[in-house]
């Protein structure tokens, strides 16, 4: 890392300068086993007055105000029993992280921030509470749980997927047509092979991908798509209908003999670069609020229709997957022919009518991903 061009860290609405450190998260930090808190881990807390004015800053004022996003619902601090008290909703799976090995990383925190982080035992919710003798001590724990979380987060494969979905019978048939006539005239071609193409029931246009640890998160999430909803899709459409046209084959890297995923392109129909506009608000929602990773400025729409991950492992749900046993063993075809022959191949005009936020690695019984949430546009 380039100490002079730390890495920023964005969440929520501040931004974070993720400096240098000696002590590096070790791949195994995330296989580390739960583990139970006793009593005596927890640090003894002798009530003190504080005088509250002496946090009453802008710097800490603007904090109180900006509250988390791991837990925005339920962020109000308190001041029980003579000291003060924030409790913050966080997947158990995050618990490893926060705690670490022999509990070393949530000791240190505590001993950084002079707080006491009370984590909840295996089943017993998902409600962390920071208890501390002031405001400014607990806002400081509270940043630093949420950079744990998001680095763990970042950690983690995705989960979920955030979609138009193509679900229309007209397009199977297209689908199913291009799929026959490429088998039938391109079969001798290097690398392909008819498990390379997308399954029909799951043609999609992919948003973004998110990783969701617990059914509060996918509520959350769920929450977020309607926020979407009200706040800019409403407006953008204005009444309109979101036409597209699915037309024309495009691969993702240089090279046409060595290709790993090619992809139908979309054009949007309607005036104002309506769908992309859509997809990056979207997008854009979820980087914020810490439930996705910023992969690029704008969303590249595409649907994706040959995939060479599918050969290795026909579990592989789209072009997202990051397993390094695949990548070694992939193996990319040869579309010279294919492009030749059906670079142009229209795949027909629709109307998309849903944005959907799925299950990864599921069928539901259209044979689509299974919805976790939708929202009507």
């Amino acid at each position: 890392m380039n100490i002079l061009q730390p890495q920023i860290v964005q969440l929520g609405n501040r931004r974070y300068r993720q400096n240098f450190s000696s002590l590096k998260i070790q791949s195994n930090d995330t296989l580390a086993p739960y583990e139970e808190e006793t009593d005596d881990m927890y640090t003894e807390r002798k009530a003190c007055d504080i005088d509250d004015q002496e946090y009453k800053d802008e710097s800490c004022l603007m904090e109180c105000q900006q509250m988390p996003t791991i837990s925005d619902e339920q962020s109000q601090i308190e001041f029980v029993n003579g000291y003060y008290k924030l409790e913050l909703r966080v997947a158990s799976a995050f618990y490893g992280f926060i705690i670490g090995r022999n509990g070393e990383k949530k000791s240190k925190l505590e001993r950084d921030t002079q707080t006491t982080v009370r984590i909840p035992r295996r089943n017993q919710g998902d409600t962390i509470t920071i208890e501390g003798n002031d405001k400014k001590s607990i806002i400081s724990c509270r940043n630093r749980l949420e950079l744990f979380v998001q680095n763990a987060r970042n950690q983690t494969p995705f989960t979920h997927l955030v979609t138009f979905p193509l679900k229309f019978e007209k397009l199977k048939h297209k689908f199913k047509e291009f799929m026959d006539l490429v088998i039938k005239d391109c079969s001798q071609d290097r690398g392909l092979h008819e498990s390379l193409f997308q399954l029909p029931n799951k043609l999609h246009l992919t948003i973004n991908i998110c990783t969701l640890m617990s059914e509060y998160e996918a509520e959350l999430a769920s929450n977020l798509l309607e926020k979407c909803k009200k706040s800019f899709i409403n407006d953008l459409l204005d009444g309109q209908k979101l036409k597209v046209q699915i037309k024309g084959l495009e691969y993702m890297n240089d090279d046409p003999e060595q290709v790993d995923v090619l992809y139908a392109k979309v054009a949007d129909l309607n005036n104002g670069n309506l769908l992309q506009s859509i997809a990056d608000g979207v997008m854009k929602t979820f980087v914020n609020c810490g439930y996705a990773k910023k992969q690029y400025d704008r969303v590249k729409l595409h649907a994706t229709v040959m995939n060479s991950l599918r050969r290795v492992d026909q579990s592989i749900d789209n072009e997202f997957e990051e397993k390094k046993e695949n990548k070694i063993r992939r193996e990319t075809f040869d579309c010279r022919n294919i492009l030749k022959l059906f670079g142009d191949f229209d795949f027909g005009i629709y109307v998309l009518e849903e944005i959907h936020l799925s299950l990864r690695f599921t069928s539901a019984p259209d044979g689509y991903y299974e919805c976790v949430s939708k929202i009507n546009i």
